[in-house]
């Protein structure tokens, strides 16, 4: 976590750490098993889906989500969509 990231509330660090996550344990994904792929990576979206709704559930509006995430806009209105 850097400096920044400490003056976020606790809901955008989540998503932040979860994403960072995700990028970083791709590479060693890939290198698995397609099986082990397929299942590391829906646990890790899965993970940062969770946060991502945990976020906008406190207030964090999608467009600073979407940001944190380093997903499109679209991809998290259609996950609070679905939550709805």
């Amino acid at each position: 976590m850097n400096d920044h990231d400490r003056d976020l509330p606790e809901e955008r660090r989540a998503v932040r750490l979860a994403a960072r996550r995700l990028a970083e344990e791709a590479p060693e994904l890939v290198a698995a098993s397609a099986d082990a792929l397929r299942a590391g990576l829906a646990a890790r979206a899965d993970t940062l889906r969770e946060a991502a709704l945990a976020a906008w559930h406190a207030g964090i509006s999608p467009q600073v989500i979407a940001e944190d995430s380093q997903l499109p806009s679209a991809i998290v209105l259609r996950w609070i969509d679905a939550d709805r």
